[in-house]
């Protein structure tokens, strides 16, 4: 090769990566005539949410600008692109729509700035205490709450009217006993459960076992705290799975499966989110005549159940090169009032509590105060920096439900997950 192709073949080299720089930074977003542009990754497609960004910009005045990027429509989609381009050091991320179980990772990998005393007040104020846990690490607040949600009982009134007196079943013992007399009536019977191999199966199992006041990990998540509660939620997850009172496709059925029982008339009992009075409105009126709600049964008698929460909390990148911008933007979007309206546009529950006092969210939201109150004693997944590794562990070694041996499987947990927290072993 002699010189003059060296030098041409760099020339193209140059050209490219000036190429590839020129995209990414399209992607995204520079500057507009020197107004900081807060590009916002996650959450910007939701329902109605471009309305609250146009809102936030003409409130800021120039003094920023808020650009919504789109990501993965899955959850695993989005973490896979943040991790990625947060690796990279990619200064085109400025706020991050996270999902509530990702805090700890960014934060232990450096990818996520901490909020300072005085942003941590702002963030805290109003705001429920399990949400604002996701947002923690290490006693650093490092995401600002946006939205929130737990699980609900769904149940048919008629039915309980027969077999419950009108009152909906405050435990699962209650629930089981409730479905063997409506299965021996030959009626609608089953409990619908995210029972398949994915995170709700992992929600549905911490809730049980949260409810039995165990957890999977100590707060620094430095080690297993698989115990004999841990043993008693896989006995009642492997017993709604062996009596005869789930749906025959338990193992496969996800949120959309558990909402279709329902609606077909499968189920008397449903555990699934909030979105299922209005989804039902529009799928079945009849149905939706005949549903009511309650908080998740309880585990002990006497005690309230742990649901886990959902949600999102936003981060700020700490290769932004605006962060205090990003800051503001991010407490603009979820101001009371922009949680009140995304609530009534998008169906996403609102981590404020003043929020769940106004009329008109009262009006949407008739199963509020019990959303409040399952909220109120709500429980969070493992908050670890290897949560993902974690949930994977659970919900492989927890699938199929029926093929639970509670004791084994219980060492099994144990044993895996210690490996994750270690950083060894093989994911299943």
């Amino acid at each position: 090769m002699n010189w003059r192709s060296k030098k041409s073949r760099r020339g193209i080299g140059l050209a490219a990566a000036a190429t590839l720089v020129a995209s990414l930074a399209a992607c995204g977003g520079g500057d507009e005539g020197g107004v900081p542009t807060i590009n916002l990754f996650g959450g910007a497609s939701a329902t109605g949410f471009d309305k609250l960004i146009e809102g936030c910009n003409a409130e800021a005045d120039g003094a920023y600008k808020i650009v919504g990027n789109l990501v993965p429509s899955d959850a695993d989609g989005q973490r896979e692109q943040f991790v990625r381009r947060l690796a990279a050091g990619d200064e085109g991320m400025d706020l991050l729509g996270m999902d509530v179980v990702w805090t700890a990772e960014f934060a232990e990998a450096g990818w996520i700035i901490p909020m300072t005393d005085e942003q941590r007040t702002e963030v805290e104020k109003d705001t429920l205490a399990v949400p604002l846990e996701t947002a923690t690490w290490k006693d650093k607040v490092y995401g600002i709450p946006k939205h929130t949600n737990a699980q609900l009982l769904w149940y048919r009134k008629s039915l309980v009217d027969e077999v419950g007196n009108g009152k909906p079943p405050a435990t699962w013992d209650e629930m089981f006993e409730m479905a063997e007399k409506l299965k021996a009536a030959g009626q609608p019977h089953e409990i619908g459960f995210t029972g398949a191999r994915y995170e709700g199966l992992v929600v549905g199992f911490n809730t049980i076992l949260s409810s039995f006041g165990g957890t999977i990990v100590n707060e620094d998540s430095t080690e297993t705290t698989i115990d004999d509660k841990t043993v008693q939620a896989l006995e009642l997850l492997n017993r709604l799975a062996t009596s005869g009172l789930a749906s025959a496709s338990l193992s496969n059925s996800q949120e959309p499966e558990v909402f279709a029982q329902l609606q077909n008339g499968s189920s008397a009992f449903s555990l699934n989110w909030p979105y299922v009075l209005s989804a039902m409105r529009e799928a079945s009126p009849e149905i939706a005549e005949d549903l009511a709600f309650a908080t998740f049964p309880s585990a002990v008698e006497g005690e309230p159940s742990k649901v886990t929460v959902g949600g999102m909390n936003f981060g700020i990148s700490k290769f932004s090169q605006h962060p205090e911008e990003a800051f503001d933007a991010a407490m603009c979007l979820r101001s009371a009032e922009n949680q009140l309206t995304h609530a009534l546009t998008a169906g996403e529950p609102p981590v404020n509590e003043t929020v769940f006092d106004e009329p008109e969210f009262k009006e949407a939201y008739p199963q509020g105060q019990v959303l409040l109150d399952s909220l109120e004693a709500a429980s969070s997944r493992p908050i670890s920096p290897v949560y993902q590794n974690i949930s994977t562990i659970i919900s492989s070694t927890l699938s199929p439900p029926s093929g639970i041996d509670p004791e084994d499987t219980a060492e099994e947990l144990d044993s895996a997950i210690k490996d994750a927290i270690a950083g060894k072993g093989i994911l299943p």
